[in-house]
């Protein structure tokens, strides 16, 4: 009777693709934190040696921050960091205004009482932190305030769209409360969308959404 020969314990390979990943998602958060500052350039053999891999997967994972518009090519200077200048965030405020002007709408015509209970939480907690004048903290709650009307919205084409423009967003945010003399005011900002939605008309609440985005970019304006 013959002998089986003994199956050799599998041994899991990591692939390229998954350092690719990881390289990837590691570039972002450090785009998204500050860490990597805008207009930074990544020079992707300074990034391989420093992570001590092959330079293959960091241009995967450029590629990758390239196309999701958080790096741009500029010419004779490589691939950078995008700058949020005035102009794009313009751009980029068209065209949250066009978005979130639909779902204001659709949030103020359902005027839930527990919607409005959790984006009153959301500006208390933007406020809280606008008092220790936490900056990231104030930009993760103002993203969530702004996350959260998307969601209440219940249309799975703005929550789309919309998470498109989410890390673009963070960027433009970071630049635009910066701007404000006391980070207080950003929150405040907020209330009077809260107010518009309480009445349930739509067409005050999409009027509270532009009023609000525009002040904004006049903040960044004048700063």
């Amino acid at each position: 009777m013959g002998t089986r020969k003994q199956e050799e314990p599998s041994v899991p390979v990591i692939q390229r693709h998954s350092v690719a990943n990881q390289v990837y998602s590691d570039l972002r958060n450090r785009i998204l934190s500050g860490q990597i500052p805008q207009g930074e350039r990544l020079v992707e053999s300074t990034i391989a040696r420093s992570l001590g891999i092959s330079r293959a997967p960091v241009r995967e994972a450029v590629n990758r921050l390239m196309e999701a518009g958080l790096l741009e090519n500029r010419t004779h200077f490589g691939p950078s960091v995008v700058q949020m200048g005035n102009e794009k965030i313009r751009e980029l405020y068209a065209v949250r205004n066009s978005i979130e002007s639909l779902a204001i709408q659709a949030v103020a015509q359902r005027h839930s009482k527990d919607n409005i209970a959790e984006l009153r939480f959301l500006i208390m907690v933007m406020s809280d932190r606008a008092e220790a004048n936490d900056l990231p903290g104030v930009v993760e709650a103002e993203l969530a305030f702004h996350e959260a009307l998307w969601r209440m919205a219940d249309n799975p084409y703005i929550q789309k769209i919309a998470g498109l423009l989410f890390d673009h967003m963070r960027l433009a945010l970071t630049i635009d409360n910066a701007a404000y003399g006391n980070l207080v005011d950003v929150a405040r900002e907020h209330e009077p969308l809260v107010d518009a939605i309480e009445t349930g008309n739509p067409d005050k609440a999409s009027e509270a959404l532009t009023r609000h985005i525009m002040s904004s970019l006049e903040t960044i304006s004048g700063s």
